[in-house]
């Protein structure tokens, strides 16, 4: 066994290592769930009793008064096994996967985006950062934007996700967040076979976003793709224009069928 492992066990109180045994059948834990084990109450040495593990290297804190036990297994760099997305979860309540991340989890990107991107439905004054060494980026939106959520599972642990179709209109609402207009037209393409049409119109109209119309339907002309006809007697095209592309330059051509100055080219 690794001569550093060996040098950790034995650092181990009785208690310490109780403690352990117990928090580690958990994700994650909470300073309450650790006073609890500990049998202490408010005003006690719970908190230094974390701080302690932690220096040892056998805890390590996601947010405050969050905390993750680190196995044996995790080796010198002494971290939580744990997946990005049921860290996400831990951040912020409610916690939804979404945007790059979502494109990236459904294969519908190429791309591997080093940030992990969080919906949630209030507003963040601090945002996490670096957390377990991966960025987060958590999206503050209101709460009726907050749609279309499933649940999924990494190693039996749940987490929330925004729905293939979602992540779709999500991409389209705010495309700073997934890489640009032009990794949605990717993920349009390469995955139409596997989105839902009629939920992809309802979502448009839902979102409330008229620049989300706009955007969709001239990639789906673009593109080749769907009943265009039938989209566009569902929704309704607000008057002026709307950036491709918000995160371009807004220079380019505009196309009046669909209120869009085209500010990036579409790969068709």
């Amino acid at each position: 066994m690794n001569d550093d492992r060996n040098i950790t066990r034995k650092q181990l109180g009785k208690m310490e290592a109780a403690f352990l045994a117990k928090a580690g059948t958990h994700p994650t834990f909470t300073l309450a769930f650790a006073r609890q084990v500990l049998g202490h109450t408010k005003d006690d040495p719970t908190p230094q009793f974390l701080e302690r593990l932690q220096s040892k290297g056998w805890i390590r804190r996601i947010r405050r008064g969050r905390f993750a036990v680190v196995p044996l297994s995790s080796g010198e760099d002494r971290s939580p096994q744990l997946h990005e997305f049921v860290v996400a979860m831990e951040l912020v309540s409610p916690a939804v996967i979404a945007y790059w991340s979502a494109l990236n989890h459904y294969g519908m990107t190429e791309q591997l985006p080093r940030t992990v991107f969080v919906a949630t439905d209030h507003p963040m004054r601090r945002q996490p950062g670096d957390v377990l060494g991966v960025n987060y980026r958590i999206v503050s939106l209101k709460p009726d934007k907050v749609f279309g959520v499933i649940k999924d599972w990494i190693n039996e642990i749940p987490f929330s996700i925004t729905d293939r179709e979602k992540t779709i209109i999500d991409g389209l609402d705010l495309p700073q967040y997934v890489g640009g207009a032009n990794e949605i037209a990717k993920a349009l393409k390469t995955s139409w076979k596997v989105l839902d049409e009629k939920k992809l119109r309802g979502y448009t109209a839902k979102i409330g976003n008229s620049a989300v119309a706009k955007r969709l339907g001239f990639m789906m002309e673009m593109l080749g793709l769907g009943d265009i006809e039938e989209f566009r007697a569902a929704i309704l095209l607000a008057p002026g224009f709307s950036p491709l592309d918000p995160t371009m330059p807004k220079r380019g051509k505009y196309n009046s069928r669909w209120g869009i100055l085209v500010n990036t080219e579409i790969q068709s």
